[in-house]
């Protein structure tokens, strides 16, 4: 009997609907291993649970993995698996792929269907009479035989290895992430969780299960391939990796020993994906690899610049391949070459020149240097190759300055392990490249540490002696004197870096001129590259002299938040320089001239270059320049200029700001004198914040009220909830304590009130504290009976574009993100009061208040100005202006086009200041304007005339925002049939709080009706319309001497 008649008959022993995907497995494993032959062997893998299952049966031959066959139940319809992801899956790690249920064979290789074959009908499989037809049998055996005779593929370039070594990362990182998540739900003390607690104890107390699954696979992954490096020729398994990892790379080879647990029930289902590891890197084309990777390799990038660190690359293509996102969330952006060049020959530049160190960094007796965010070690490399470039050709001192000086004086931190390695496995290449193979016990003094943590010299550490003495010499280096720190910090605005010690330290930046900043809600101060330029500073404050050179987040140098950070820097370094890279998306940066200004980075953050100086002597001076353009312009430029060269600004920070960069002192001086709207007003606060806009925000009541009904309801469990709203717990939010409130709310109907969510945008929302983080009661209930508000922000450059435009009014409550990336501040004309001293919410405030909506209407409106504001105004003009003839005036001067232009780059930094005109009819007429003006933007009086009349048939839906300019004549066509006729391409485009008004307007509500607001959007145009007439005759007023 042939092996495909015992197979055959081994089928039908069975009824049908008994015949699962697992039944005959055995005889399936058999019938391939008998056309196999002797070499190629057939691993059936056992059955696994959950998403991220092996294929069925592995192939291999010499230790290579050939492809894999995935096996189905037998009525399954092959079809529809070729789309699942399982097959995508697999299909990611192998071209070549065998599916089958039993009796129907599909071939894929390379993605697409090389064959396809049928054995038998199913109807064959349940009659016992029948016999298999020879043709199809001779069929299936060649399509079987020709898919065993794949040879594995061999990979011979860097880019190819990285995004297959990250696919396969990846499928790791799942299994890893599964364990760890069982083994913590089952409280087993297993290896992999006691390296998880391990981390997370000693090197990063924030460290989450995901991360650390990350992170420990990328590990793995890299370990192997620097194994696979040194192996050479020798194949590499699960049992002889860590023994090529060279003894240089202690803690790397200890980590890799974690091979040793696959072989542990727990972890079988992680060994496969090891496996396919092993596999790929013992079909790697190892000299094309290498030769790919060589510092010797003088090849270009696509910018045409000479790739220095090839390494830089690998990585990137890693990670893009592996997880963009996480890497983004990590802010793990490698600098690109021609930054870190200019950066380190800057640096060189002042230990020659400055210093008088004339060897520069190569001076191994004076020079440490410290890379306090080493990630893949560029900076490092960067500093060794000009290191090597100061020694003549054929210098005999190599070995000298590596054994004296690279290998002693130059250190770095990182605390996620894949750079880490990464950063071991470049910086002994680029050695070897040099003819330097690092020895037994000579190691790169490269550590895996957190930079912000101070760690006791006592420490022992579980498990990881080698990590043990790693973070103990670490300790030593951050007590160590330090000459020359540099690298590029992590940016991340919620940082996870919360220790007693950084956080002890950031106070300096809390305070400035003696006295505690002023600001509200300083969270910029805790990003992540604010701390490490603290721990830097803290450094270089303990010893006489050093340079801190580095790139960051540019944001620094001019928020207002950052005052006390500014002059403590000033306190601690006699120079510094700043090259502002700009770039900032999110301000919509341009260059002077208003072309394109590209980020050096693919981040929507701008950046900067600052180089920090303290030496004993030295005059106290500060200088800044801006690079401008596309990324490549600033590449070039970085390449070309030198310190010593460039065209500086210098400037002189002045209190109580100290802003790192010029503006015209004269200027300056005149703003200064005015009247900023923080000192006008007495109360003011942030908008409203809810953290959940999508719930408690909509456009009509009946809507918001069907939302709150369902949340009220007890028969909607919390899962459905969850799954129909998004409504999430956390830390501040217990759902179902909210819904137990919301049940005991009383005259419920009084809370859904109109508020201003965006410019001329009003939408309801449901106000009150059960559901919203940050009501700011004690400022909007000051907005009812005829009150109103002037709605403006501090700081202007973060919202960005060309013109200053951060004012508005309202006669609302109001959303913090009326303007464009919020920080909209409300100042109330009038202060409400009633002698209660309470409010409806039943808190005490610092004011006196009433309840919302007036309902009492026993209080009193006093107005909202400081007293100094209003002994101000009453003794310069000699005479009383009411509040509302002064509010006028104030909104008139903020929508001059001459004072926004004249005063932008002061505006751009703190809350506007006001100037006022020694003509008392000037301020007059100005405050009729401005009233005309609050009048227009409140549209209290219906505005006349054809402009944006609504114009078609059709189904009133905004389907695509389009401007077209037709016949002489704009139009804002919100689909195919209707537009808004009559609109100038100004009106169109003109912006309030960062917002182009209408085309945000209409945006906000795509795919929606807007008939019902069809005749309010055309009242918002002839607005627009009028603003812009009225800020011209505004302008004619002001031009002459604002």
């Amino acid at each position: 009997m042939t092996d495909f008649e015992k197979y055959f008959e081994a089928l039908q022993a069975h009824r049908i609907d008994e015949i699962t995907e697992h039944s005959h497995r055995t005889h399936l494993q058999q019938l391939l291993e008998g056309i196999a032959g002797e070499n190629i062997k057939i691993l059936h893998e056992p059955k696994r649970e959950g998403k991220f299952g092996a294929p069925d049966f592995k192939i291999t031959h010499t230790e290579s993995i050939i492809g894999y066959v995935e096996n189905k139940k037998i009525e399954e319809n092959l079809d529809k698996i070729l789309k699942t992801e399982q097959i995508k899956k697999y299909q990611s790690l192998s071209d070549n792929i065998l599916i089958t249920n039993y009796i129907d064979w599909i071939w894929l290789k390379e993605g697409k269907i090389q064959a396809r074959e049928t054995l038998c009908f199913l109807t064959e499989v349940t009659d016992k009479r029948k016999r298999l037809d020879p043709i199809k049998v001779s069929a299936v055996r060649g399509l079987i035989s020709s898919f065993f005779s794949q040879a594995p593929k061999e990979i011979s370039d860097a880019k190819k290895l990285a995004e297959a070594l990250a696919i396969r990362a990846r499928i790791l990182k799942d299994f890893l992430h599964d364990e760890l998540q069982r083994q913590e739900n089952e409280r087993i003390d297993g290896r992999l969780y006691q390296l998880y607690e391990t981390f997370k104890d000693y090197i990063f107390q924030e460290l989450s299960i995901e991360e650390f699954a990350d992170t420990f696979a990328q590990n793995l992954a890299y370990g192997l391939f620097l194994a696979k490096l040194n192996a050479d020729t020798q194949a590499v398994n699960l049992y002889n990796a860590k023994k090529f990892i060279p003894t240089s790379f202690e803690l790397i080879r200890e980590l890799v020993n974690f091979l040793d647990e696959l072989d542990n029930e727990e972890y079988r289902q992680t060994k496969w994906i090891v496996e396919e590891v092993l596999t790929m890197m013992n079909r790697l084309d190892l000299r094309a690899i290498q030769e790919t990777l060589s510092f010797t390799q003088k090849r270009k990038d696509a910018d045409n610049i000479t790739i220095k660190d090839p390494y830089i690359y690998f990585y990137e293509d890693f990670l893009a391949a592996y997880d963009k996102k996480l890497r983004e969330a990590k802010g793990v952006y490698y600098t690109p070459s021609p930054v870190v060049n200019f950066i380190v020959r800057a640096i060189d530049d002042v230990l020659v020149n400055t210093f008088q160190i004339q060897e520069g960094l190569a001076d191994r007796k004076q020079v440490t240097v410290l890379d306090f965010a080493t990630g893949t070690g560029t900076f490092l490399i960067e500093i060794l190759q000009q290191i090597f470039e100061k020694l003549p050709k054929d210098s005999g001192k190599k070995e000298l300055l590596i054994k004296e000086h690279i290998l002693k004086n130059i250190f770095g931190f990182e605390y996620l392990i894949a750079p880490y390695t990464i950063a071991h496995l470049k910086l002994s290449q680029f050695l070897k490249d040099n003819g330097y193979e690092l020895k037994s016990k000579e190691r790169l003094q490269v550590y895996l540490t957190n930079t912000l943590e101070p760690i006791s010299s006592q420490i022992r550490i579980p498990f990881l002696p080698a990590l043990t003495e790693e973070s103990r010499e670490a300790q030593q280096i951050k007590e160590k004197p330090i000459l020359v720190i540099t690298g590029n910090p992590p940016y991340a605005y919620h940082s996870k870096n919360k220790g007693k010690w950084i956080l002890q330290k950031m106070q300096t930046y809390y305070f400035v001129d003696g006295e505690k900043i002023k600001e509200r809600n300083p969270k910029g101060l805790q990003d992540d590259y604010v701390k490490f330029i603290r721990f830097a500073q803290d450094k270089i404050d303990a010893v006489e002299e050093g340079i801190v050179g580095i790139i960051t987040n540019h944001t620094f140098l001019f928020n207002p938040t950052f005052l006390g950070m500014r002059q403590s820097l000033m306190n601690t370094f006699n120079q510094m320089y700043f090259i502002n890279l700009h770039g900032n998306a999110k301000m919509k940066e341009k260059t002077p001239e208003g072309g394109r200004d590209e980020n050096i980075f693919d981040i929507e953050q701008g950046v900067a270059i600052s180089l920090f100086i303290k030496k004993k002597g030295l005059p106290t001076k500060f200088f800044y320049t801006d690079f401008y353009g596309t990324r490549k312009a600033k590449y070039a430029q970085c390449l070309k200029e030198n310190i010593n060269a460039i065209q500086w600004q210098e400037f002189v920070p002045e209190s109580p700001l100290y802003l790192f960069q010029e503006i015209s002192p004269t200027l300056k001086n005149a703003y200064n004198k005015f009247w900023s709207i923080n000192d006008i007003f007495q109360i003011k606060s942030s908008g409203i914040t809810t953290h959940r806009d999508h719930f408690v925000y909509a456009f009509d009541k009946t809507e918001l009220k069907k939302r709150i009904a369902d949340l009220k309801n007890a028969g909607i469990s919390n899962e459905k909830i969850v799954e129909k709203y998004q409504l999430e717990n956390s830390p501040t939010f217990s759902l179902n304590k909210k819904r137990e409130d919301l049940r005991k709310l009383k005259e419920e109907d009084m809370f859904y009130q109109v508020c201003q969510y965006r410019p001329f945008d009003n939408r309801i929302l449901f106000f009150h504290e059960i559901l919203i983080d940050r009501p700011r009661k004690e400022i909007m209930l000051n907005i009812q009976d005829s009150n109103i508000a002037l709605v403006s922000g501090r700081a202007g450059r973060v919202v960005g574009g060309n013109e200053w435009n951060l004012s508005f009014v309202t006669d609302k409550i109001s959303d913090t993100n009326l303007f464009y990336r919020g920080g909209a501040v409300v100042f109330p004309l009038y202060i409400l009061r009633n002698g209660i001293e309470k409010i409806f919410f039943g808190n005490q405030v610092s004011e006196p208040q009433i309840e919302y909506s007036g309902k009492n209407g026993n209080y009193r409106k006093e107005e909202n100005f400081t007293a100094n504001f209003r002994k101000y105004i009453d003794e310069y003009y000699q005479c009383y202006f009411s509040p509302q003839e002064i509010f006028g005036y104030l909104y008139a001067v903020l929508y001059s086009p001459s004072y926004r232009q004249r005063y932008a780059e002061l505006l751009k930094i703190d809350f506007p200041k006001i100037p006022f005109t020694e003509d008392k009819h000037i301020f007059k007429q100005l405050s009729d304007l401005g009233k005309q003006l609050i009048d227009c933007h409140l549209l209290k009086k219906k505005q006349l005339g054809s402009l944006g009349d609504f114009i078609g048939q059709g189904n009133n839906i905004v389907e695509k925002i389009d401007y077209v300019v037709e016949n002489q004549v704009g139009r804002i066509y919100i689909n195919e049939n209707q537009y808004f006729n009559n609109v100038s391409e100004e009106v169109f485009n003109f912006i309030i709080g960062g917002y182009p008004v209408l085309k945000k307007l209409l945006k906000e509500r795509k795919d929606r009706n807007i008939l019902l607001e069809v005749e309010q959007i055309e009242q918002i145009i002839k607005a627009l319309a009028h603003s812009i007439e009225l800020m011209k005759e505004i302008d004619g007023l002001t031009s002459s001497w604002i």
